[in-house]
């Protein structure tokens, strides 16, 4: 490893060409270097200059590939970057917490945006994803909340759910009708075969039906800034990975279910399954102040009520043997919940002293899920 003392900048010698490490100047404006010592430099190593609040603009010359993971990680007062169209990839964090940083260029030879890339780059307006761009990783544009639309190239075949998490001013995602591995119909995006729900339509208000055929919904189909009140399910519906639909959607106030499906089905708004055994999901927005669930439920699953604002009082009936985990997690308004004789034994290492609950240990095997009552303070009754 040498260091450049003209330019401040630290290398690597790697075979045939450079990769430069760190940036120790003091430049407002940082022009990397093509060449060191007669071989080219062609990389950016990981930490290349985070927290440098004094870089404003940023040069990278032709031939250089990829950037680093947390290369320019939080520097808060980078504006402006030019990107060489010889780059292919830009590594996790490279540019997390640039949040003056308003537009970027992307080159037309990327391939890969890894992991939080551009994660809580705030004022990023406007991004145009290149054809040749193949993978977008968890988290890659995650709080950028001046996006408003985005279209995936069609070239594109691998996306986290999480790309645009919390993306509040994002109200479009379309897809290159060239695209081979997703599509988008009436704002929603599914994969080719259009079997999965891939990403819910983040503009839309109101009511959404899942078109028939689809088999399968994405943990992270629902965003932060879904406007959906209501889901209704189809016939054909037979996977949804769940918790993500309760964590995340703040707006839902009620579920239906094609009667046909196998799988699941709708009592009054919530979601159980077939069977009517399992409580599935309760809708965080329903504005019942008080709930007691059907006789007959035997589970209650992990985040069913979750976040629930409005409900004060739950009676938990004696068909329950299992609650999952957290279930009843932040659910603020809670004033009591009423237990069924069969949890009465199975407190134990679940409440935790923090939030002012009363733990009571018995003996037996605990059936309640970890962190099941968490942040619930107020007060359990027991059945005699």
């Amino acid at each position: 490893m040498e260091m450049n003392d003209l330019f401040d900048f630290e290398f690597d010698n790697t075979e045939n060409c450079w990769n430069v490490t760190h940036y120790y100047g003091k430049c407002e404006e940082v022009i990397l270097p093509e060449s060191y010592k007669g071989k080219p430099v062609k990389t950016i190593g990981e930490e290349f200059s985070p927290y440098n609040k004094r870089i404003k603009r940023v040069t990278i010359p032709k031939g250089y590939t990829s950037i680093g993971a947390l290369a320019f990680q939080n520097c808060t007062g980078l504006m402006n970057i030019k990107l060489p169209e010889s780059l292919t990839s830009i590594g996790p964090l490279a540019f997390d917490g640039c949040t003056k940083l308003s537009n970027i260029e992307l080159p037309k030879n990327l391939t890969s945006i890894e992991p939080g890339a551009f994660e809580n780059c705030k004022r990023l307006t406007s991004v145009i994803l290149p054809e040749s761009l193949t993978s977008i990783g968890e988290l890659a544009f995650a709080w950028c909340t001046g996006l408003t639309n985005i279209k995936l190239p069609k070239n594109l075949t691998s996306i986290s759910g999480e790309a645009f998490l919390d993306c509040t001013g994002l109200t479009e995602i379309t897809v290159d009708k060239n695209n081979s591995a997703f599509r988008s119909v009436d704002g929603g995006i599914f994969d080719k075969a259009m079997t999965t729900l891939i990403f819910a339509p983040v503009g839309k208000k109101g009511f959404y039906s899942i078109p028939e055929g689809i088999v399968s919904i994405r943990f992270d189909a629902f965003s932060s800034n879904c406007k959906l009140t209501g889901l209704s399910f189809p016939e054909s519906l037979l996977y949804i990975e769940l918790c993500y639909i309760n964590k995340i959607s703040e707006r839902l106030t009620n579920f239906t279910v094609s009667g046909l499906n196998p799988v699941y089905c709708s009592v009054d708004g919530v979601l159980f399954d077939k069977n009517k055994s399992e409580l599935i999901l309760y809708p965080k927005k329903m504005s019942k102040t008080n709930y007691v669930i059907p006789d007959g439920t035997q589970f209650i699953g992990d985040y069913a009520f979750f976040n629930c604002k409005y409900l004060e009082n739950i009676v938990i009936p004696d068909s329950v043997s299992f609650i999952g985990e957290s279930a009843f997690a932040r659910c603020d308004s809670l004033k009591t919940i009423t237990l069924s004789n069969k949890l009465r034994c199975a407190i134990e290492y679940v409440i935790r002293d923090e939030t002012g609950l009363q733990i009571i240990s018995r003996s037996g095997n605990p059936k309640i899920g970890r962190g099941a009552f968490y942040d619930f303070e107020g007060q359990f009754v027991y059945r005699d």
